[in-house]
């Protein structure tokens, strides 16, 4: 199975954001983690990185076609 950036995305931002969160036992589905991030401003971090991994890969597909 191939994974997405985004997928792989918000699995980090799951272990990196949610293990240690009180609260994430509210949280039961993608959506959820999602909104509950950007209530927390942790949300425009992980769309920086992820507009970031895309460049780079754009510019290592251009180096090397």
């Amino acid at each position: 199975m191939k994974t997405t950036v985004q997928e792989e995305t918000v699995t980090r931002n799951y272990l990196q954001f949610c293990y240690n969160c009180e609260d994430a036992h509210l949280c039961t589905t993608e959506e959820q983690c999602k909104a509950c991030w950007a209530e927390k401003g942790l949300d425009e971090e992980f769309e920086m990185e992820a507009d970031g991994a895309e460049e780079t890969r754009q510019l290592l597909f251009e180096y090397y076609a």
